[in-house]
């Protein structure tokens, strides 16, 4: 399949492209504390240039200390920022890419414990949703003179943005930060002339686009960054942004990247697989039909195939896959040789913002992601005879790259298909996309040449037999099963039972306990197939080890079926058809559930690890039945140990 709408060439500006994959601004916090650019992100960036997207742009990046938005968030606030920048940007044009840096500043979505700073925005607006917010989240309504102080220190950090040799400068005026604040009625009340109609509230984009435009001349390309929508009431609606788009492509815009949301609808501002591909094509489609400038769109946008429909319908002139490009550097190169099945597919289960939120960016399929400095694919001078144990996610990355290394790999699964518990993990409501990745890891084991030995139980007698070199042990983790009065007798049964025997013979109503991600999964699961559910969690909200976004749709879903959902709720023990709980208003029973379905977590599968001890020269155990976590730390560690053997 040749994709000619998408590797067609296209100029923003000067700036001229090979194909129309942009890989967007996507926040990694690799950076100093004092915004310097590292050696990690600069290997982060050279991989996906050497990938072949269009261009990329950096992360947002500070104009002003004042602006930070997270504590490793780069700057470009000061002369000593630039030498960094240099390095990263020689460095993807020596791999053949072009990079824009994007320059924000969070105004009112500051905070101050970042940035040691009061927060400014528009209007003293709180985004704290509480009737009487505290005063360090109320903004302080910039003046007239602070304001135009602003449009110098965009213009100032533009003019070092050129002076590092980018390709062009993204201004951030989306996402509820600074500029978007004013553009927007949801956080501008202004009465002055930076407020009221659109031409007040477009003053002070306006006024940054044109300084910027004149210290960096006619030739160098400018892209504006917009919320086509902001999701919130009283907040910016297409009819608006076409209006500004217009103001912008007048005023000297080279090209407008038109994405959506502000901080209180963050939830859709990252879609996750609740929410459908290609979410905001169609705000794209409106600016484009405004402006006579090239549009990039934006949003779940997972495949090449769907990027070039896009451009050929008319939705848009360049594509943002900033997940997709995460998941997958090489996805650009890959579809334009057509290698299409060895694309890593995003499956837009938002870790990589979860991870964020945590401290740095990672990758759910993608090990490699933040970790190019290190995690280098090289062939072994001493291939070894490497045996792995489980078919799961971990236990298929580890016999890849193994593999790929030049060791003799084969991977044993006791069951008669691969995937583990993942397999599992994609069946409720949504999470299919999952399948999407497990068919690529095996296809990926088959390309490489792993023997696969599929139905076979894993014995010391096969150990013995075989005499690996290297053993790998991949077996996941069994349901756990707490210590409650009655738990035997009330016939409780694990999500896993729930799952794979695809909720047969249940009965209507169904008791679940635990309402983490997967307990909610299962529930949602449920109720999708008519059961009346209650879910019992001890926390005070569900789904707590999600991702904020999936939080709100699992949320959404299970109040729109009438779950009932009873938190800061402690469960003591369990009876026939119930049990007995307690919250704040004391102890008491709940039953004639038909079925009990227990969600409390999992514990190691290591018994063969530990069966198998001082039995092979080098015995390593990854992922669940090292410790039960997250498929993202199983491929860690399995390419961490693949690496090392």
């Amino acid at each position: 399949m040749k994709l000619e709408h998408l590797f067609s060439p296209v100029s923003i500006g000067t700036l001229k492209l090979k194909n129309r994959i942009v890989m967007p601004p996507m926040a990694t916090n690799y950076a100093t504390p004092e915004g310097f650019v590292t050696d990690r992100q600069i290997a982060y960036y050279t991989a996906r240039a050497q990938g072949g997207a269009g261009y990329l742009t950096v992360e947002h990046t500070g104009v002003l200390q004042q602006g930070k938005a997270s504590p490793k968030m780069l700057l470009i606030s000061t002369d000593e920022h630039i030498q960094g920048f240099k390095r990263l940007i020689d460095s993807v044009h020596d791999a053949g890419g072009k990079m824009v840096i994007q320059i924000n500043h969070a105004g009112r979505q500051a905070a101050s414990a970042v940035t040691g700073m009061p927060i400014v925005g528009p209007s003293p607006i709180s985004i704290v949703a509480a009737p009487n917010p505290p005063k360090e989240t109320i903004p302080h309504e910039l003046t007239v003179r602070e304001i135009e102080e602003l449009v110098e220190a965009f213009t100032a950090a533009a003019v070092r943005v050129k002076k590092a040799g980018a390709d062009g400068v993204e201004l951030h005026m989306a996402h509820g930060y600074l500029i978007c604040s004013f553009l927007s009625p949801f956080s501008n009340k202004r009465t002055d002339q930076y407020g009221g109609d659109i031409p007040g509230r477009a003053k002070f984009a306006k006024d940054v686009l044109r300084s910027v435009r004149n210290a960096l001349g006619a030739d160098f390309p400018i892209i504006c960054r917009m919320s086509g929508d902001e999701y919130v009431e009283g907040g910016l609606k297409i009819n608006e942004t076409r209006e500004f788009a217009r103001i912008l492509a007048k005023e000297g815009a080279d090209a407008l990247h038109i994405s959506a949301c502000n901080a209180v609808s963050g939830y859709l501002n990252h879609p996750p697989y609740y929410v459908q591909e290609g979410v905001f094509v169609h705000l794209a489609r409106e600016i484009k039909s405004v402006v006579d400038i090239p549009v990039i769109t934006v949003g779940r946008i997972r495949n090449p195939m769907m990027a070039d429909r896009i451009i050929d319908e008319g939705g848009a002139d360049l594509v943002s896959m900033g997940r997709a490009l995460i998941a997958d550097p090489n996805l650009p190169r890959k579809a334009s040789e057509g290698m299409f099945e060895d694309i890593t597919p995003c499956i837009s289960c938002n870790r990589c913002i979860h991870t964020l939120r945590q401290g740095e960016v990672r990758c759910a399929v993608n090990p490699e992601a933040g970790n190019e400095y290190r995690f280098k694919i090289l062939k072994t001078e001493r291939p070894k005879k490497v045996w792995i144990v489980g078919g799961g996610p971990g236990g298929l990355k580890a016999a890849e790259i193994a593999c790929m290394r030049g060791h003799e790999v084969t991977l044993f699964e006791k069951s008669a298909v691969l995937g583990g518990k993942m397999l599992l993990a994609a069946v409720p409501p949504k999470k299919e996309v999952l399948n999407d990745f497990m068919d690529y890891l095996k296809r990926r084991v088959k390309k490489v040449g792993v023997n696969v030995e599929l139905g076979t139980e894993f014995t010391k007698r096969t150990v013995d037999e075989g005499n690996p070199d290297v053993l790998i042990v991949a077996t996941g983790a069994k349901p756990r099963y707490p210590r409650w009065p009655g738990v035997k007798e009330s016939g409780a049964i694990s999500i896993e039972d729930v799952l794979s025997q695809k909720g047969q013979n249940l009965g209507r109503k169904i008791l679940v306990i635990g309402g983490g991600g997967a307990g909610a999964e299962t529930a949602d699961y449920l109720s999708e197939m008519g059961k009346e559910v209650t879910l019992v969690e001890m926390l005070s909200a569900i789904a707590g080890d999600l991702a904020f976004h999936l939080q709100h749709y699992l949320q959404t879903r299970l109040k729109e079926k009438q779950v009932t959902i009873l938190t800061s709720t402690l469960v003591k023990g369990l009876i026939k058809g119930g049990a007995v709980i307690e919250d704040a208003s004391g102890q008491r029973k709940i039953d004639g559930f038909d079925s009990i379905v227990l969600a409390v977590g999992w514990n190691p599968d290591d018994q063969l690890a530990k069966d198998l001890e001082g039995r092979v020269p080098e015995l390593y155990v990854i992922g669940d039945a090292r410790k039960p976590r997250e498929a993202l730390d199983a491929l860690f560690e399995a390419e961490e140990i693949a690496l090392e053997i």
